[in-house]
């Protein structure tokens, strides 16, 4: 941990704004803890000595950007079926959700799948399948994403793409919940 990320976890815990530069974080007041020591210390003893990490140039890398609520149409994840896990996806959300979201995403009729109850689950389930698909043609594309980001409701599931959600959890949230 460099000392531009100590101060920067310092300010957050006490409220102040980070900045692009580090130039702008606070310095801790004298007397601090200092977090980075701390840090070192405790995981040294873990890790062992650490490697430096390469850095990888744009054209290596990918960012995946997920989807939100009004991206929706009537007809949404028919190209992808033939993709391999796409309908174990639909099926793990048909026993979630307790309806056919395939159904209701590939014949609507629209005002059904406009509604958010409807909607969200349904781009949220859409997005992974497309990463199913993405996988297929192109995996290195997936195995070099560095980042991930969604708006609204893609925001679930890039979290489920990055492992800090399970499918299941992203697909039982309520609309009120996404909605947050």
């Amino acid at each position: 941990m460099n000392v531009r990320v100590a101060r920067a976890a310092w300010a957050l815990v006490r409220g102040v704004r980070c900045r692009r530069s580090a130039s702008s974080f606070l310095l801790p007041p004298l007397g601090a803890v200092d977090v980075e020591e701390l840090l070192r210390d405790a995981t040294a003893a873990e890790e062992g000595p650490r490697e430096a990490s390469v850095r990888r140039l744009p054209g290596q890398c990918s960012v995946l950007l997920f989807p939100g609520q009004g991206s929706q149409v009537v007809g949404m994840g028919r190209g992808l079926l033939r993709y391999p896990r796409v309908r174990e996806l639909y099926a793990a959300a048909h026993r979630v959700l307790g309806y056919d979201l395939l159904e209701l995403s590939l014949h609507g009729p629209q005002e059904a799948l406009d509604r958010t109850v409807h909607c969200q689950p349904a781009v949220f389930v859409a997005s992974l399948a497309a990463v199913e698909k993405l996988h297929h043609l192109q995996p290195a594309v997936i195995e070099n994403c560095v980042a991930a980001a969604g708006f609204s409701v893609g925001e679930f599931a890039a979290l489920v793409f990055a492992g800090a959600m399970e499918f299941c959890e992203g697909s039982a949230v309520s609309p009120e919940e996404f909605l947050q």
